[in-house]
């Protein structure tokens, strides 16, 4: 079983929306004083905060924030209404070691399988907004679904969780266009997905 070390964030709408947004990993960082700053299991809620109060021109949080709130340059108040009705959190736990471009390791992703389906377990969302191709093509087979990057897990209970795979945020040139992601998650989140399996109608 994965042991969760990333605590994620929860939204204040979350239990009505129950979709949930998930980010490949994390990473260490040297700080001005040459020493090397880790993730803190409250990585995620830092985040989204640092982000919606700085907006940075560059990076995962501000591509993701453009596409949810369907702007260009949003503003803080509109950016924390929007991830009110989200939770997210970091797919690998632990930092994956020092800057942005380094991979996780094997037994990391690995691990982050295990853990996944432990977290959809414990947090039940409907949906999940997956935030990386590369990330999805290593996640746990899934259990229903015709299109490659729309896919369902089965909880214990039956319910269906429904994945939709987008490209990573960072990756701008090759695939993550903000305004094409802010169409895709708004009709995502529209869908009417049915949350357990449906019976064939043959005797």
């Amino acid at each position: 079983m994965g042991k969760a070390y990333f605590k994620p964030w929860r939204g204040s709408h979350y239990d009505d929306t129950k979709i949930l947004i998930l980010s490949e990993s994390a990473y260490s960082w040297q700080g001005a004083d040459g020493s090397i700053g880790n993730p803190s299991p409250t990585h995620p809620k830092k985040s989204i905060l640092w982000f919606i109060n700085r907006f940075p021109r560059r990076g995962y949080f501000t591509r993701m924030n453009r596409a949810l709130c369907g702007t260009k340059d949003p503003s803080a108040e509109q950016m924390r209404r929007a991830w009110e009705d989200y939770a997210y959190t970091i797919y690998v736990q632990r930092t994956v070691g020092e800057g942005a471009r380094t991979r996780p390791s094997p037994a990391q992703w690995k691990e982050a399988s295990e853990h996944f389906l432990s977290l959809i377990e414990d947090m039940k969302p409907i949906k999940v907004i997956v935030t990386g191709h590369d990330m999805w093509k290593r996640m746990p087979f899934t259990f229903e679904g015709d299109d490659a990057y729309l896919q369902a897990y089965k909880l214990s209970n039956g319910n269906l969780v429904w994945c939709l795979a987008l490209p990573h945020p960072s990756n701008s040139r090759v695939g993550f266009k903000w305004e094409e992601i802010g169409e895709q998650i708004r009709r995502f989140r529209a869908m009417k997905l049915p949350l357990r399996k449906q019976q064939s109608s043959r005797n």
